[in-house]
C-alpha cells in the first residue's frame, strides 16, 4: 500500500506540473462543457477595440469549430499579445500581414461584421469566456496554428518549418509552441486521469 501510495503521490505531483507549468492552460479540471476541466481563472486585461476584433478573428478564423476550437484560436491572439513579439494590442497581432489569413483576404467583410450577426455573437460569447479566465487556454501557450490539410495542399505537401515539432489538433487546426517543449502542449489536452493513465498504463511506455 505505502508504494501504491508513493506512486499515485507523484502523479499528483506530476500532472500539476504538467498542468500548471505552462502558463494559461493550467487547472484544466473544472473548465466548460467541452473542455478537460479547470477552477482557475487567469482574466485578460482588454478594451473594446480589443473585444472587437478578437470577436472577428474567432468568427472568420474558427466558424466551424467547437467552442474548444474557437477558444483555442483566440489564445493564439492572446499569447501572441503577451508575448510582445508581434504587437502588444490585439488589433495590430490580428492584421500584421501574412499572419491571420482572413484579415488579408476579406478584411472589409469582417470590419463590417455586425454585432447583431449570430456569429458575431457566437464568437462574442468564446471571446468574452476567454477574457474573463472562464476558458482556460486548451493550446498551452501556442502561438501558431494551422489546417495542416489546406497548408499541405497549398505547399505540394510540406508544412512551415515552425510546425515540424508536436502540435496539438483540436477540431481542423493543429496548434503549436515553437518555443516550448512539444509534450507541453500534448499534456495539457490531458485531463488528470488522462495523466495518470499515461503515466501508470503499461501499454503506453
Amino acid at each position: 500500500m505505502q508504494g501504491r501510495s508513493l506512486l499515485v503521490a507523484v502523479a499528483l505531483v506530476f500532472s500539476a506540473g504538467a498542468l500548471f507549468l505552462f502558463e494559461d492552460g493550467a487547472d484544466l479540471c473544472a473548465a466548460p462543457a467541452g473542455f478537460a476541466g479547470g477552477a482557475h481563472k487567469t482574466p485578460r486585461t482588454h478594451n473594446l477595440v480589443e473585444r472587437d476584433y478578437l470577436i472577428k478573428t474567432i468568427a472568420f478564423e474558427a466558424p466551424h469549430e467547437s467552442a474548444k476550437g474557437k477558444a483555442a484560436v483566440a489564445y493564439v491572439v492572446l499569447n501572441r499579445k503577451k508575448s510582445r513579439r508581434w504587437a502588444d494590442n490585439v488589433k495590430d497581432v490580428v492584421t500584421q500581414p501574412w499572419q491571420f489569413e482572413p484579415w488579408m483576404t476579406r478584411r472589409k467583410e469582417m470590419e463590417n461584421l455586425s454585432p447583431d450577426d449570430p456569429r458575431y455573437k457566437a464568437a462574442a460569447r468564446i471571446a468574452d469566456a476567454v477574457f474573463s479566465g472562464d476558458i482556460p487556454d486548451p493550446t498551452a501557450g501556442a502561438t501558431h496554428f494551422l489546417n495542416p490539410v489546406v497548408v499541405r495542399k497549398r505547399r505540394g505537401g510540406s508544412l512551415p518549418s515552425w510546425a515540424a515539432g508536436g502540435g496539438y489538433a483540436i477540431g481542423r487546426h493543429t496548434f503549436y509552441a515553437p518555443n516550448r517543449p512539444a509534450y507541453a502542449v500534448h499534456w495539457a489536452g490531458l485531463s488528470f486521469g488522462g495523466i495518470v493513465r499515461l503515466l501508470f498504463t503499461p501499454s503506453a511506455c
